[in-house]
């Protein structure tokens, strides 16, 4: 049986960082897939995971949360497909922010899966400065919490509030998970493990409970091949701040550089990149944003560039 274990957690909350941190540590000796699932047309996270880590398949499945009924039947191919193609000890599946997972226990027990993975473990990450936010935003986090063995508060370095707060409120939600606190997701493979007795035991109090489906709140992503300058790219970013809650993608700037940009609420991080070449990528979650509203504002701050 193949060990899969999931991994959730609202919109910046470090999942992905998490995941690079475990695939360092055990791609060395074990044969480890990652599923990444992607709200977006686009995986970000995908290109971050392998610019930094070797060793591992990656799935990229986009467009949308694999636990939307509309999509089941075709997420459990790609992973019975992935199983024979590739035969790995670990499976991580790296849930979208926006994903609400309460059916994972019927997700991973249909009859093409049942014999050949096993719930290993179900990890939510929280992001403790943003975790009131979530809370209030969106009901498919607290399924996150509800159904997870492990929490991870990370970003306990920025929370300046008290962090047993935090942990009230989650244990209303859910009495039988661990907690774990950190900074920049830094957790061990072995801080995680968890005996067999409490595997899955929190998910299992919703089995035939239905999903949230799919959130109204839109994903747009902006590719381009023109190139900002840092100073008008956080403008552009800070201007989006107001409506999105979620912004992260690759950008070319005017000077030859290329930074990855994280940003949540009202917090932002540029980190200049060494070997990634390609166009600009930027992804950004919001619920009255489109498009063509994307790239309007971005046209606008590459117009005031041009004035400066």
């Amino acid at each position: 049986m193949v060990s899969f274990n999931l991994i959730t957690g609202f919109l910046g909350s470090g999942k992905t960082t998490l995941l690079s941190h475990l695939l360092t540590e055990l791609s060395v000796t074990k044969r480890i897939a990652v599923i990444q699932n992607e709200f977006a047309a686009s995986g970000i996270d995908g290109k971050e995971l392998q610019q930094d880590n070797e060793g591992f398949k990656l799935v990229e499945i986009n467009n949308g949360s694999v636990f939307c009924v509309c999509q089941l039947s075709s997420f459990v191919e790609n992973i019975h497909k992935l199983i024979d193609e590739y035969q790995p000890e670990i499976i991580f599946l790296e849930a979208s922010g926006l994903a609400d997972p309460i059916s994972i226990i019927e997700l991973i027990q249909t009859d093409k899966l049942k014999d050949k993975i096993t719930l290993d473990k179900s990890i939510c990450l929280v992001d403790a400065p943003n975790f009131f936010n979530g809370l209030s935003s969106l009901v498919r986090f607290k399924h996150q919490l509800m159904i997870a063995d492990k929490i991870i508060i990370n970003k306990t370095d920025l929370f300046e509030g008290d962090i047993d707060d935090v942990v009230q409120v989650i244990k209303e939600l859910n009495s039988y998970a661990d907690f774990i606190f950190t900074s920049y997701a830094k957790v061990t493979w072995q801080e995680i493990e968890i005996d067999e007795l409490s595997q899955g035991v929190a998910a299992k109090r919703f089995i035939g409970e239905q999903s949230d489906g799919m959130p109204d709140i839109n994903a747009c992503v902006l590719r381009t091949h023109n190139r900002i300058s840092e100073r008008q790219l956080t403008a552009f970013i800070s201007e989006l701040q107001v409506d999105c809650p979620r912004i992260k993608g690759y950008l070319n700037l005017n000077d030859d550089r290329v930074v990855s940009i994280h940003s949540v609420y009202d917090t932002m991080e540029l980190k200049e990149l060494k070997n990634y070449v390609g166009p600009s990528e930027l992804i950004a979650f919001g619920y009255n944003l489109t498009i063509g509203n994307l790239r309007k504002k971005f046209k606008k701050y590459l117009s005031n560039e041009q004035k400066h």
